[in-house]
């Protein structure tokens, strides 16, 4: 008895403690801070993978002229808005790879404290750092120290919503604000157009069809589709068609990317409901009518389904960053139903915030002790493949190997960027690779290749191309099986 009389004290002063005035918003911060400087410091100690040397490069263009040219030229659908941000940043830091990751480590911060506001304004502020610690077991701490627009996208998707929640319908300032944000939106990444589904929809079920604020984010839309229509149509032809097809849309994709979301939450959630279960007390449930903000947030939830749907018409593709702007909203509307079946309970909803807090903050702390081997989503330790490859550097040049051929255009690139004698790389392909045109890069195809046949090491070169190499006459022996199956050519 004495054990749980001094524990309900201690929490009796933990909460007297957060109600003091302005204790939420300041621990907020402090979350949120916390998530900046660790990302920082991820960034500054963590190397470049495959789509980040996109941005390295893209950033590092000479002017803003070839900077469009080059992006009209790639397959990749990312608007010029995002690359001037990391350009700016990475002159400040004199071209230092985690300078470009500054950006992403920002906005992760801020769409987080963004998220707190909102479900503090929807509920009180306790809910409001619940709101932060479920964000923290979803994928999006992730692009926080990744070189790509996801994270700035995020944030813009958590503005968006704060400003539909927290200004009138009817303010012009707030409408035009609104729809500049969409506008910076698209300039960032193109998909960000998906972030008006939720309120588009709200306004139908209201019958608000002209309603000032889906007004002035469709004319946001618009207005960079016009601006950019040049460079979507090219990098659109440029990719044949489709932008791309590994991740196609299906069923079973469209089934798994609300988990894919929320990977770290289900056990927390869990053990929150044992806990809630084993606890619980007979009282009547006092059902509080729902806002306009927490039914907008729930619509969230069709972010995926608009994003499926557009991948079966246009894109072909299907992946869960980019619907990252359905994540604000999805937070903000578990969290209001968890406050008003919990919120009765301080014990409850501390428990619910250690428990969440817990998985989210030590994993964000095992990434920093393991920054060596972060796992790139869909490519693995991309650092440690790399390492490998450069570590057999000095091997290739005993052996009179001159030149390193790849068939996998990840480590093709990755090894090329960091290694001191980039033109000892060439990727073995059958037609041209536009970034070539930017930067220098050896493509090459397999007759090429052969001219310089005994100077050559191939690495994995796949059944198809050791098959093309003997019908060529080439000798092929076996050098090295691990880590790479390395082959050199007689």
């Amino acid at each position: 008895m004495e054990r749980a009389s001094a524990s309900a004290t201690k929490l009796s002063r933990l909460f007297d403690w957060l109600d003091r005035p302005g204790m939420y918003r300041a621990t907020a911060l402090l979350l949120a801070g916390f998530y900046i400087a660790t990302s920082l410091f991820i960034s500054f100690h963590r190397w470049l993978w495959y789509d980040e040397i996109f941005t390295a490069i893209a950033s590092r263009m000479p002017d803003f002229h070839t900077l469009w040219k080059s992006l009209s030229d790639s397959t990749q659908q990312i608007p010029p808005l995002y690359f001037v941000i990391t350009r700016i940043c990475d002159q400040l830091l004199h071209h230092a790879d985690g300078g470009i990751r500054i950006p992403s480590a920002i906005a992760l911060g801020v769409g987080m404290y963004i998220t707190f506001d909102i479900v503090r304004r929807l509920t009180n502020g306790l809910y409001g750092l619940i709101a932060m610690m479920l964000l923290t077991t979803s994928f999006v701490t992730y692009y926080g120290y990744e070189a790509r627009p996801y994270a700035i996208y995020f944030m813009l998707a958590s503005a968006a919503l704060w400003l539909w929640v927290s200004t009138c319908h009817q303010s012009k300032w707030a409408a035009a604000a609104f729809g500049l944000l969409f506008l910076v939106g698209m300039a960032i990444h193109y998909f960000f157009v998906l972030c008006l589904v939720p309120f588009g929809l709200l306004a139908l079920a209201g019958r608000r069809i002209f309603h000032p604020k889906v007004i002035a984010g469709s004319i946001g839309i618009l207005g960079a589709v016009l601006l950019f229509f040049p460079l979507i149509s090219s990098s659109g032809a440029a990719a044949g068609g489709t932008y791309f097809n590994w991740a196609p849309p299906t069923m079973v994709a469209l089934q798994s990317i609300y988990l894919e979301f929320f990977p770290r939450v289900t056990i927390p959630l869990v053990l929150f409901a044992v806990v809630a279960a084993l606890t619980a007390k007979r009282r009547e449930l006092q059902v509080v009518p729902m806002s306009d903000g927490e039914r907008v947030s729930w619509l969230f939830f069709t972010i995926p389904l608009a994003s499926f749907a557009l991948a079966l018409a246009v894109t072909q593709m299907f992946y869960h960053r980019y619907m990252i702007g359905a994540i604000p909203g999805i937070v903000v509307s578990v969290t209001c139903i968890l406050w008003r079946h919990f919120g009765h309970s301080r014990a409850l909803s501390l428990a619910l915030l250690f428990l969440l807090g817990g998985f989210g903050i030590g994993k964000q702390l095992i990434t920093l002790r393991h920054m060596d081997h972060i796992q790139v989503p869909g490519a693995g330790d991309c650092q440690e493949q790399t390492r490998q490859l450069l570590d057999l550097e000095r091997a290739f040049q005993s052996d009179g190997r001159r030149h390193t051929a790849l068939t996998d255009e990840h480590l093709f690139l990755q090894a090329w960027y960091y290694s001191k004698d980039k033109q000892r790389y060439e990727y073995v392909a059958a037609t041209p690779w536009t970034l070539s045109k930017y930067a220098a890069l050896r493509i090459l195809p397999v007759t090429a290749m052969l001219a310089e046949a005994r100077e050559t090491a191939v690495i994995a070169p796949g059944t198809h191309l050791a098959e093309t190499l003997q019908q060529s006459g080439a000798r092929l022996k076996i050098r090295f099986v691990e880590p790479f199956y390395v082959i050199y050519l007689e």
